[in-house]
């Protein structure tokens, strides 16, 4: 099983450290909030005044294997669907650790096939801690792709 520490440690910098130098000095943290068809949905940042709510991803657009990173990019416009339709208004985003994310989105966005009203942000890791993310994606990579060796 992949061991997911080096993105849940990402995720938590993005947090308390990206996200409130992005926007203002704002504390996140992590919340559910109503939707407007009734339900509700957790999402990874919630300023403390529920006027700024922002899904992050450390994903990049391609795999190790370089092929398009079709289920991530899915997962995050899935995202975006609940971004869109939060009860209170607030300001809606999308940070990426990734530039070629945030390259994938702003395309998308610019060729009117991504909403233009979620804001688009870059949230760089630290050098370490990008080179842990990376370390921790190969290795996952490596566990499920299929083997070379077809004795059994």
């Amino acid at each position: 099983m992949a061991d997911t520490r080096a993105q849940q440690a990402a995720e938590i910098w993005i947090v308390e450290h990206a996200l409130p130098a992005l926007f203002e000095g704002r504390h996140f943290t992590s919340q559910k909030l109503e939707l407007k068809w009734g339900g509700k949905f957790a999402f990874g940042a919630v300023s403390s005044a529920e006027d700024v709510v922002v899904c992050f991803s450390t994903s990049a657009a391609v795999t190790a294997r370089g092929k398009q990173a079709t289920a991530k990019i899915q997962k995050l416009k899935t995202d975006a669907l609940y971004l869109l339709n939060i009860k209170k208004q607030s300001r809606i985003a999308m940070a990426f650790s990734e530039l070629s994310m945030l390259n994938h989105f702003k395309k998308s966005q610019s060729a009117g096939r991504f909403p233009p009203e979620i804001e688009l942000v870059h949230t760089p890791l630290l050098t370490d801690m990008q080179e842990q993310v990376l370390a921790a994606r190969l290795a996952a990579s490596m566990e499920t792709s299929p083997s070379s060796d077809t004795k059994r």
